[in-house]
């Protein structure tokens, strides 16, 4: 299993490695991590009780690197000539011949293993940005795919080598996973061209590591803003989140009733340079915050304190923190999205859902939900509630029947991972 960090998709990883390490019928649940990033994980192995060991891939050699990198770049001019001339069977194979030897190079890697553990049955992919070989059947997870949807979320020039090492590892897959059926069908079947009867959904709960929440004096001290009312939106600052559409939806809240309303964002990095452009443009310097990444007990705090979370993104396969707001007694709008559309039909239509590419329809639910807080916030914690109860362990047996399934396949394993 490879894990990123506790954040997006590694809310998810840390997850399911936390509920397959709780079975009683899994022996063992190895995190395979970069060299260095073993303080990431450090948590997780702590909540396996013994059950949850790490082990690195150590970081290649500089000229190992620097092929990755020219053939990296090899396999991006082939992919986009081959997508102007699909049937040029002479790129094919040159294209088919790049892959194999980045697969050489990352065989190459050494794997550090915990001693005295048998071998592995089978390995969960978190992602599809797994491209080492690996000498037994893998479950890869698809999330979405978003790039191919989204502009700017991979760069341009490596948007079809991006599509063709997705398409690649599902292929190779024993069994591909998915949260939702609207990515089953149209990402994973749609866009990757995987056969339906390959795919598994598996539907998750909501994230249960919150832990307690910061205390105020830490909350105002990490994040002084959170002392006047605010909106929050946790979410990396790329563009099909939509942040841009939430800036000017703020400055129509704020002017339909709520002159103090703050914006808060959480995620990766400051406010890039058009969003900064926006707020400056609205004259909301002081009304709109990117604090970057934050702890889980301080997004518990924060949850706790908004007056709304607001997740107005463009495409995803479910929201995490819609289900984690309502959780911490926050009430909750997202975008009226497929796969959003999917995931909170449950809640018996109490999470509004708005048209995402309309500021107004973002203002008008926020001020709707604002109208009315108390009685949106319990209704929506009411219809969570209601729900059959859905633990990560619960969720972990899910997934390990699908790697059950998986590790019965035959896998040739023609590249030593050592």
């Amino acid at each position: 299993m490879v894990s990123p960090r506790a954040e997006g998709i590694g809310v998810f990883t840390h997850a399911v490695a936390r509920g397959l390490a709780s079975l009683p019928d899994v022996g063992d649940v190895q995190l395979l991590v970069h060299a260095g990033d073993e303080p990431a994980v450090a948590a997780t192995v702590a909540a396996g009780r013994g059950r949850i060991h790490v082990a690195t891939v150590e970081r290649q050699p500089w000229l190992d690197r620097w092929r990755w990198k020219a053939l990296r770049r090899r396999h991006r001019r082939l992919c986009d000539r081959l997508a102007a001339n699909p049937g040029a069977t002479r790129l094919v194979a040159r294209r088919d011949a790049v892959e194999r030897a980045v697969d050489r190079l990352f065989a190459r890697q050494r794997i550090v293993e915990p001693a005295r553990l048998p071998p592995r049955d089978v390995w969960l992919l978190p992602h599809v940005a797994v491209e080492r070989p690996l000498a037994a059947p893998a479950v890869v997870v698809v999330h979405d795919m978003v790039p191919l949807h989204h502009p700017g979320v991979v760069k341009a020039t490596d948007l079809e080598s991006f599509r063709r090492r997705s398409q690649r590892i599902v292929s190779r897959a024993a069994v591909v996973g998915t949260m939702s059926r609207t990515i089953r069908d149209a990402d994973v079947v749609g866009l990757l061209g995987c056969p339906p009867e390959k795919v598994r959904v598996v539907a998750a709960a909501t994230p249960d590591d919150l832990g307690s929440p910061a205390d105020r004096d830490r909350l105002l001290a990490a994040v002084p803003a959170a002392a006047r009312p605010f909106l929050l939106y946790p979410a990396a600052l790329r563009p099909y989140k939509n942040h841009a559409r939430l800036i000017a939806a703020l400055d129509l809240v704020r002017r339909g009733g709520h002159p103090d309303m703050q914006l808060i964002f959480t995620g990766f990095g400051p406010l890039p340079a058009d969003l900064a452009g926006s707020v400056a443009d609205l004259g909301l310097a002081h009304a709109v915050h990117a604090v970057g990444s934050v702890d889980r007990p301080l997004l518990a705090a924060l949850y706790r304190a908004a007056s709304a979370t607001v997740v107005p993104s463009l495409y995803e396969q479910g929201s995490f923190p819609i289900l984690e707001a309502i959780g911490c007694g926050c009430p909750a709008a997202a975008s009226d999205i497929p796969a959003l559309q999917e995931a909170f039909e449950p809640l018996a239509g109490t999470v509004p859902l708005f048209d995402p590419l309309n500021p107004a329809a973002i203002a008008a639910a926020v001020l709707g939900v604002l109208a009315d807080r108390e009685g949106v916030r319990r209704r929506q914690a009411e219809a969570l509630a209601a729900l059959p109860p859905r633990s990560w362990a619960d969720v972990a047996a899910d997934w390990l029947a699908v790697l059950h399934e998986a590790a019965g396949h035959p896998h040739p394993g023609p590249l030593s991972e050592n």
